[in-house]
């Protein structure tokens, strides 16, 4: 498993890299356009949000399964160690009961999506493949923190062997 997690961590950080390095692109090449040339990239303003969401939404998982989002642990590490372990049962049911929410969330949005057929005006990207990648980025968020939750499990149940010994 941990084999799995570090190659969809690859992937997704890679994506997130090439998305990124694309928004740059045209970004750097549209500048000049518009101001130098006086032609504008009548579609890079679709292009360039699409790509945001994209980056948005590749990054999310990988900084999930890194630990790099925001957290607030001094209040947890402030409180006794009986306290503590119910903090972070708390914490850990408000997060998978944000995920799920999220997940089915996002999942109606994108029906709204196929069902409207609502496209970029100028592309005429489907509207439902830019923002495909939410309940992906989802489902990915719920795999890393679950294995997350199975290690700290496996810690704690093997420091309690150690304490028998």
């Amino acid at each position: 498993m941990k084999r799995f997690l570090d190659i969809l961590n690859k992937i997704e950080v890679v994506g997130a890299s090439l998305v990124l390095a694309g928004l740059i692109a045209f970004t750097f090449v549209g500048v000049p356009m518009r101001y130098l040339m006086s032609h504008p990239f009548t579609w890079e303003e679709e292009l360039q949000l699409a790509c945001m969401v994209w980056i948005t939404f590749l990054a999310a998982p990988a900084a999930f399964r890194s630990k790099s989002h925001v957290a607030i642990e001094i209040v947890v590490d402030a409180l006794p160690a009986g306290l503590r372990r119910g903090a972070e049962v708390l914490i850990a049911l408000v997060v998978y009961g944000v995920l799920v929410y999220f997940l089915f969330r996002s999942r109606d949005f994108l029906a709204v999506m196929l069902k409207t057929n609502r496209k970029t005006p100028i592309l005429m990207i489907p509207y439902s493949w830019i923002y495909s990648i939410a309940p992906v980025s989802i489902v990915l968020m719920l795999v890393s923190y679950t294995e997350e939750k199975i290690g700290e499990l496996r810690e704690m149940f093997r420091g309690k062997e150690e304490e028998k010994r």
